[in-house]
This record gives C-alpha cells, sequence and structure tokens, in this order.
C-alpha cells in the first residue's frame, strides 16, 4: 500500500530524525516528492509512505503526534 501526504513541519521539528523513525521503527519506505526545509525555519515536504496498511497508519499517528501536520492526497 502506498499513500501520498503533505507534511508540515514546525521548526522544532526540523532537526528531528522523524524520517529515521518513520523507517526504522514503522517499517515503512518514504520516497520524498518534494522538500522545503531549512534549520532555522518550518518546512514542508511531500512523501508517498509504502508498506502495510497498519504501519502506515501508525507512522502517520507518529508524524501527527509529533506536532507534524499531516495531509493526505
Amino acid at each position: 500500500m502506498t499513500k501520498r501526504l503533505r507534511l508540515e513541519v514546525p521548526v522544532e521539528r526540523v532537526k528531528e530524525p522523524f524520517m529515521y523513525r518513520i523507517v526504522t521503527e514503522y517499517h515503512l519506505q518514504p520516497n520524498i516528492l518534494e522538500a522545503n526545509l531549512s534549520p532555522n525555519r518550518s518546512g514542508s515536504m511531500v512523501i508517498e509512505l509504502s508498506g502495510k496498511p497498519q504501519d502506515i497508519e501508525s507512522g502517520i499517528l507518529f508524524l501527527r503526534e509529533a506536532d507534524i501536520e499531516v495531509e493526505e492526497m
């Protein structure tokens, strides 16, 4: 299964390895289609997440709990 998402990343999360955690903890494969991130300001990303449906839902929940705004496209 694959889902395309738009992420709005707050400045306090930009320096955190949230994409690494998506891979290692949730067993997902991210494909970064677009990214506009800088160390000292908020940013946005468009990604595709591939994996098992329950892992994708868990990964999205993790992102939302980290105050990253997630919009399914």
